[in-house]
């Protein structure tokens, strides 16, 4: 990828479908903020190494301000839904399969999967296809 701020705008969006899947019961758990820093170093950082700042810790940065800011876990969704339906192009089949890992790896970090992370994931899921 080369454009700076789509990749901004690109990392901010999965930060708030992240957030969205680990708030889906309205309850943070520790162990899913862990489990996405974890993922964040294991998987995304690495894809895009060639930046000066790696663009995947915007995937934290908005993670964070939706929590401060107590976002309502379906208004995340529902925002990083109107940026994939806008912006397409970055969502390659590696990034589409790595984001659906991500939230559920998150989603299975305390106490394995609930209903409603199961319910956003299925609408991530069919959102990705």
């Amino acid at each position: 990828m080369e454009n700076t701020a789509l990749n901004t705008t690109l990392f901010e969006n999965l930060g708030k479908v992240f957030y969205a899947i680990a708030n889906a019961d309205r309850n943070l758990h520790e162990n899913e903020i862990a489990r996405l820093k974890a993922e964040i170093e294991k998987y995304w950082k690495p894809i895009f190494a060639e930046a000066p700042y790696s663009m995947a810790y915007y995937i934290w940065h908005a993670f964070e301000r939706c929590r401060s800011n107590k976002v309502a876990a379906d208004k995340a969704f529902e925002e990083f839904a109107l940026y994939f339906e806008q912006e397409p192009g970055p969502f390659t089949a590696e990034i589409r399969e790595l984001i659906l890992d991500t939230a559920n790896a998150i989603a299975a970090a305390y106490a394995d999967k609930n209903k409603s992370e199961l319910i956003l994931l299925a609408k991530l899921q069919l959102l990705l296809k």
